[in-house]
């Protein structure tokens, strides 16, 4: 590969989160899959396109595509990390192993909530949006609630668009699409009101695989203006 500086990204995502792809419709994975968010528009970027979806519902490919909603402005920008086990196989005749196989695997995707809303922290805490109560039009509580013993955890699916290396046409970047299919808040989370720092919201999701084994997909648009 020739030395390029078009291939160097730098920039934030943009992070939505609406229903994994367990939740929706269709007997085969491609079919969960082409509903599980708004589809994609030919030389338009997807941030536009989901901007269109955000809170309300968009029609994917002849199925309702449920509610997509922005996480709104992040801190420390998003990190998927991938941990994969390894374990060996030691033969007397060798100082090393014989054999090395994948025994385990874990995705997680991390990021830093900036907007310390009530719908954040629920996220973070793992809890669905129906939990929110409605005291006032200027008033609105959550409950923390502990759940019950052997309770799955609530799932979602993750689109988070950023850069992707340069356009094809020009020196703007295209645009990169990361899509989990299901992820859960399952870590620690805490928050804190401090004098000379703003109250974030650092939130950790796992990634689990889909019925096929796949954790999600990355796309590059690089026709995209």
């Amino acid at each position: 590969m020739a030395l390029t500086k078009k291939n160097i990204i730098v920039g934030a995502a943009r992070i939505y989160l609406g229903p994994s792809i367990d939740q929706q419709a269709g007997s085969t994975f491609d079919a969960k899959y082409t509903v599980s968010k708004p589809a994609y528009v030919a030389n338009t970027r997807y941030s536009t396109t989901m901007a269109g979806a955000n809170g309300s519902t968009n029609t994917g490919v002849g199925t309702a595509v449920a509610n997509w909603n922005e996480v709104g402005y992040t801190q420390d920008g998003l990190e998927v990390a991938t941990d994969p086990s390894w374990a060996e196989v030691e033969v007397d005749q060798l100082l090393d192993s014989a054999k090395i196989f994948k025994d385990g695997m874990t995705v997680n995707i991390s990021t830093t909530f900036a907007e310390a809303t009530l719908e954040n922290l629920l996220i973070a805490w793992g809890q669905a949006a129906n939990t929110i109560s409605s005291i006032s039009a200027t008033e609105k509580e959550i409950r923390l609630t502990g759940g019950a013993l052997g309770e799955f955890p609530l799932e979602r699916g993750l689109v988070a668009i950023g850069n992707a290396p340069e356009n094809v046409s020009g020196n703007s970047y295209g645009e990169r699409v990361y899509q989990a299919f299901r992820v859960i808040s399952v870590e620690a989370v805490s928050i804190a009101n401090s004098r000379s720092e703003a109250t974030t919201i650092p939130v950790t999701f796992r990634a689990l695989p889909a019925d096929n084994g796949d954790y999600g997909v990355f796309r590059d648009r690089l026709n995209v203006t």
